[in-house]
C-alpha cells in the first residue's frame, strides 16, 4: 500500500509540473509539492484529520454540505457553496463536487463528507439530544463544522448567532470558543492570511472548539456566504466594501477551511512550512 501511494504521489508531482507555484533551488530538495501531495492522497481516497486518516469513497470528491435544521432559513446564500468549490477546484489539486450537496444530521448521512457548513440569518429551532449525538460522533471521527452566520438585508444574524451558541453549548458541553488567530494553521493551509475575511466586517479572528487534538468547529462572524455568491448569469449578489480585493480574500479564507478539514494540522510539519509562501502572490 505504502509503494502504491508513492507512486500515486510521484504522478501527482509530474502532473503539477508547470503549475504549481512552489520553485525548486539548490537549497530545496526535490520533494512532494502542495498540489501533488493532496492530489495523491485523494487520489487514494484518503484525508488526513492530524493524526486520523478517513476514508471518503471511490470518487474521492470531496463535497463541501451544507447542514439542513428546522426552523430559520439554513441556505441565506444558495449560490455560495458553489462558487467556493468551483474556485476550489480551479486552485487546487482538490476534485470537488461542483453542485454541493445539503443534509440534516441523521445516522449514516455525514460519513461521506468531511466537512460541513452551517450558515443562517435568524434564530432556529433547537437540535434534539440525538441530532446532537449524531453530530458529535462525526466530529469525533474527524468531521469538521464551520458556522459562518449571514448579513442579509431583513435577516437577523445575531439571532442566528444566539441559537448557534446555545447548540454549541450542548454539543460540546463544559467547552467555550476559543480564539484562532493568525499564528493557526488554518491561516495557512494553503494561501498565508493574516486575518479573516467575508462580506461582514467582522473580528480579524476566527473562534474554533477543540475535540480530541484538533480544531473541529470553526466559527466566524464574516458572512463569508455573502462574498462567495455569484447567480447564475455570473453577476456577484452582493458588493464588496473593499472591492475585488476583499472579495478574493474572502475565497482565499474559504479555501483554507476547506484545507484545513482535509489535510489538519499537516502544515505544521517543518517539511511543509519551508512553502509557506508558495501560494500567496499577489495576496496582500
Amino acid at each position: 500500500m505504502i509503494v502504491k501511494i508513492w507512486k500515486w504521489i510521484n504522478k501527482a508531482e509530474m502532473d503539477c509540473k508547470g503549475r504549481d507555484s512552489v520553485k525548486k533551488t539548490s537549497e530545496q530538495p526535490a520533494e512532494v509539492t502542495r498540489r501533488g501531495f493532496l492530489g495523491a492522497l485523494l487520489a487514494t481516497g484518503v484525508l488526513l484529520h492530524g493524526r486520523r486518516l478517513i476514508a471518503i469513497g471511490s470518487s474521492s470528491q470531496v463535497d463541501i454540505t451544507q447542514l439542513i435544521y428546522s426552523g430559520g432559513n439554513w441556505q441565506p446564500r444558495p449560490t455560495a457553496l458553489r462558487r467556493l468549490a468551483f474556485e476550489l477546484q480551479k486552485r487546487t489539486a482538490v476534485d470537488a463536487v461542483l453542485e454541493p450537496t445539503s443534509t440534516r444530521v441523521l445516522p449514516g448521512r455525514l460519513a461521506a463528507s468531511p466537512l460541513l457548513y452551517m450558515s443562517g440569518d435568524r434564530s432556529f429551532t433547537p437540535l434534539t439530544e440525538p441530532v446532537l449525538e449524531v453530530l458529535r460522533r462525526y466530529l469525533r471521527l474527524g468531521g469538521t463544522l464551520i458556522i459562518d452566520p449571514a448579513y442579509t438585508s431583513g435577516g437577523d444574524a445575531n439571532g442566528f448567532k444566539k441559537s448557534m451558541t446555545g447548540m454549541l453549548h450542548k454539543l460540546l458541553p463544559g467547552q467555550s470558543a476559543e480564539k484562532i488567530a493568525s499564528d493557526h494553521v488554518i491561516f495557512r493551509s494553503f494561501y498565508k492570511l493574516d486575518r479573516a475575511v467575508g462580506l461582514h466586517d467582522g473580528a480579524p479572528w476566527l473562534e474554533g472548539y477543540t475535540v480530541g487534538d484538533r480544531t473541529a468547529v470553526i466559527v466566524g462572524d464574516h458572512d463569508m456566504g455573502g462574498a462567495w455568491a455569484r447567480d447564475n448569469l455570473g453577476n456577484w449578489e452582493n458588493e464588496m466594501p473593499g472591492g475585488a480585493r476583499q472579495r478574493e480574500r474572502a475565497f482565499r479564507m474559504g479555501v483554507n477551511l476547506v484545507m484545513y478539514a482535509l489535510c489538519g494540522d499537516y502544515k505544521n510539519e517543518m517539511p511543509h512550512k519551508r512553502f509557506s509562501g508558495d501560494a500567496n502572490k499577489g495576496a496582500r
